[in-house]
């Protein structure tokens, strides 16, 4: 049971990926506004941060399930001796990579919201100067 979990959940966290990566693509090709870039540009970070997380965790289960087998199996196909492989090192390399881009990105997207925000407000300020309009 627990190994059809872990398999479906890679499949998932490949779905997921693939889905961030169309979003991405998306964010470069099309977008009407720049604030609609951001938001498509936040959704693919979200999205690529589940994916990372789905990813370690079905790889751990997948681990767990092999540790359990090696251990209860029979003796005769049992491996004397076994490491985690390549497959170990390469799943935490993509969480690692998943983990930082979506970082990245939604720094990026806070940092522009935030100075379309103070770009507002000291636009809004010059114009009281300038119009002297009474504060509400």
């Amino acid at each position: 049971g627990v190994l059809w979990l872990s398999i479906v959940a890679e499949l998932l966290y490949v779905v997921l990926l693939l889905t961030g990566n169309i979003l991405m693509s998306v964010e470069i090709c099309y977008y009407s506004s720049v604030i609609d870039g951001l938001k498509i540009n936040a959704f693919s970070a979200v999205v690529t941060v589940l994916a990372g997380l789905l990813g370690m965790v079905a790889h751990m289960m997948y681990t767990t399930v092999f540790q359990m087998t090696v251990n209860l199996g029979p003796e005769d196909w049992r491996p004397h001796t076994w490491d985690y492989g390549w497959s170990y090192g390469l799943a935490w390399t993509s969480f690692a990579c998943c983990m930082a881009a979506a970082v990245t990105t939604i720094n990026k997207y806070t940092k522009t919201i935030l100075e379309f925000k103070h770009k507002r407000r000291k636009l809004e300020r010059s114009f009281r100067i300038q119009y002297k309009f009474p504060d509400p």
